[in-house]
This record gives structure tokens, sequence and C-alpha cells, in this order.
């Protein structure tokens, strides 16, 4: 039974990509014209080499008043090394960072939004071994809450109530408003009530789990012998 969506199922597969040798203003259209706020640096054989953030290109434009030059860099206290070096870069080689966290196309969705939350990055390059395969946003994460109501009733039953717990269609029943899903009825087992509202609140998009439901026999069910 699916439980999570996953990194691979949400990501953005065509990404917009540069080349070591990209020039500044190259790279500066990408990132304007393509609405992204970075641009992962690949080699040719599509490993990923860095990323050329927004705020990389922003700092030539942040000391374009400066007078002291890039060669001159203690003079200039209030600036690093590292602010003269992305001021006077020229291509995507001397602008980019390190490589930021990473994430695998299997990575389920609550993992990916750990991770993005623990990390403060706005967005994971999704890497198949060494090899760019896509980028997964916070939006993406975020987007999985906007399925409708009657789509997550249709998940909960069929893959909640029939495939996972076989239960009566006639003695449950599963009803959705904004998000939030309220289980009623009875099942066999005590357990299958836990259960149930675990895999319900596993199911992308679901916000709540209201579980009102009865169970006939108290426990699990028994595990026949071989």
């Amino acid at each position: 039974m699916r439980t999570s969506t996953t990194a691979g199922q949400v990501m953005t597969r065509d990404v917009l990509t540069a080349t070591p040798a990209t020039p500044f203003k190259d790279l500066v259209a990408v990132i304007v014209t393509g609405g992204v706020s970075a641009v992962p640096v690949v080699s040719p054989e599509g490993g990923l080499l860095g990323v050329v953030t927004e705020a990389d290109l922003l700092c030539r434009q942040a000391h374009q008043d400066d007078r002291l030059g890039a060669a001159c860099p203690h003079f200039a206290g209030h600036l690093t090394r590292e602010d003269w070096r992305k001021a006077a870069a020229r291509t995507a080689a001397t602008l980019m960072t390190a490589v930021p966290p990473t994430t695998t196309p299997g990575a389920t969705l609550p993992e990916v939004a750990r991770l993005l939350t623990t990390s403060g990055v706005r967005r994971l390059f999704v890497l198949d071994g060494e090899r760019l395969v896509g980028v997964v946003a916070r939006r993406d994460v975020l987007r999985t809450f906007l399925r409708t109501d009657e789509d997550l009733r249709d998940d909960v039953d069929r893959t909640v109530l029939g495939d996972a717990l076989h239960a009566d269609r006639n003695a449950v029943l599963a009803s959705v408003e904004r998000g939030v899903v309220l289980l009623t009825g009875r099942l066999e087992y005590e357990a299958d009530v836990a259960t149930a509202e675990r895999l319900t609140l596993a199911v992308p998009g679901v916000v709540e789990v209201r579980n009102r439901m009865d169970f006939v026999w108290q426990g699990g069910r028994a595990v026949p012998r071989c």
C-alpha cells in the first residue's frame, strides 16, 4: 500500500542548469526568465558540482559602488574575501557555492519536508546516484495539501479501508472536510482502529484525522500458526 508520496513523484524533472563555463549574464537570464531562485551547475555527465543562487549574483551589484577594487579586500572591513570573489566572478565556476543538501527520488515527502525545514534551504536537488534528475521545492511539498476532499476520501476508502484493512464497506465510513478526515463505524479488532488512523494520516494531503471508530474484539488479529 502506498503510504506516502515520494520526491520523485512531485519533483520538477526539466531542470534549468548551467555548466562551469556559463557566463554571468547567462546565469542572470536563466534565473530571471526561468522564474527560479537558483541554478545547479552540472558536469558533462550530469553530476551536481555546485549551485548559483540569486544571492550569489547580487554580490556584483551590492558592491558595484565600492572603489577599493577586488585586489585589496583587507581595506574593506565590512566585506569578506568571499564577497569580493563573487563580486568579481564572471562564470558559474567562480560564482557557485558548495552543493546544498540533496535528496533521492525515493525519499518520502515527510523526509523531504524535515530536510527542508532543518536545513533552511528553499529547494532540494534530487540525485540518482551522482546524477541530477530533478529539483523539489517547498511549494512542491505543500501542493499535496491542495488535493480535493473527494480525492482524499477516495484514497482513504481504497488504500486504507480497502487494501490495508479489508473492512466491511457497509460498516465504516470516511468523510473529509477541508482536508480533515472523520473516520466512523466499526472495525473487527481494536488494533485495526489505531492502524486506520495511522495509515489515514499518512495519506498525502490529509491535514488531520478524527477517529470515532469502534471495534468488536479487543487486541489484534490472530496470527495463524505454520
